[in-house]
């Protein structure tokens, strides 16, 4: 057995996409004309626009697919056996997405001259790169469908709330949710705060309804004129509102939100023929770590807040 041979030997030749049903013999010289290379995590193997003159098969570890850019949620993961950089190699076209490595990886290497070649000799090769190819097309179709159905999803809901002029709930879940993952895939910090008005019930009842608007109004535009633009902001529902903030980590999110505490203290409910007093918040702020997804950032946000309402209101809580 060649020493390539012996490389791949811990990983069966027959798990490999291309290679299933193709006779040994074939393989050998095939795989003595392949490199294997080692991938270390968060390595790029392929980038959108590159020139690619090579197959790479996946011998262990994890890759994923990514369209728009490495921040963007992955369209495909792929487990060992399946391959990556096909379709640059047979129309020799640059290459469309981002490869890049999810964990360690060990890849096959195989140049182009090489996979026309099996195709040529094998039937069952070039079978299996029909197949591949196939998967390939049907798992865009279903993306494009995917996305499709979230755009018309939101065109239904719609993604600004139309009192605050604030991002609403559904806008919320999914660019979160992308923050979140690129917060743990990244590892750079991500802080978040969710604000209630203090009593709003009571100031709703005292004052009417107008008012309650007014006041839900006029702590939204609070909150936006003491943030960045860059910052997400969202009306969370009712009187209550959600703020995360990349690249910050609790102990500067506290800060922030103290400070943004005390601007809405500090500012009047516009009302005619006289301004309404001010109307307190209180904030939690949470920041997001390994392992957590969507729901568990917003309950670790909402424990923190029932925290500073139990503290005595008008305050800040992690």
């Amino acid at each position: 057995m060649s020493e390539k041979m012996q490389i791949v030997a811990e990983f069966p030749l027959d798990r490999v996409q291309l290679f299933r049903d193709v006779a040994q013999e074939s393989l050998q010289g095939i795989v003595d004309g392949c490199d294997c290379r080692e991938i270390a995590s968060g390595e790029i193997l392929l980038w959108p626009e590159s020139i690619n003159h090579e197959l790479f098969i996946l011998l262990s570890g994890r890759l994923r697919v990514h369209l728009e850019d490495l921040d963007s949620d992955p369209v495909a993961t792929l487990e060992p056996g399946e391959v990556a950089g096909e379709l640059s190699v047979l129309d020799g076209k640059p290459t469309s997405a981002y490869v890049v490595a999810d964990e360690p990886c060990r890849v096959m290497v195989m140049p182009r001259e090489l996979v026309w070649s099996l195709a040529t000799v094998s039937h069952a090769a070039a079978c299996n790169l029909l197949t591949i190819l196939s998967g390939r097309v049907r798992k865009a179709d279903r993306t494009i469908t995917e996305q499709m159905l979230r755009e018309r999803s939101f065109h239904c809901y719609g993604t600004v709330d139309a009192l605050t002029g604030m991002h609403n709930r559904y806008w919320l879940n999914d660019m979160l949710g992308r923050m979140v993952t690129r917060s743990v895939r990244s590892g750079t910090p991500l802080a978040v705060m969710m604000i209630d008005i203090d009593n709003f019930k009571e100031f709703d009842d005292s004052y009417g309804h107008l008012c309650g608007d007014r006041a839900i109004h006029t702590v939204a535009q609070t909150i936006l004129d003491n943030l960045r633009p860059t910052v997400l902001t969202a009306r969370y529902g009712g009187d209550e509102f959600f703020v995360a903030i990349p690249g910050v980590v609790v102990e500067q999110a506290l800060e922030i939100a103290e400070r943004l505490r005390e601007a809405v203290a500090g500012t009047e409910i516009p009302h005619s023929p006289g301004p309404l007093p001010p109307v307190t918040v209180s904030i939690g702020v949470a920041g997001v770590h390994p392992g957590q997804g969507i729901d568990d950032v917003i309950a670790a946000a909402d424990a923190a807040l029932y925290r500073a309402k139990g503290l005595r209101r008008n305050s800040v809580s992690r």
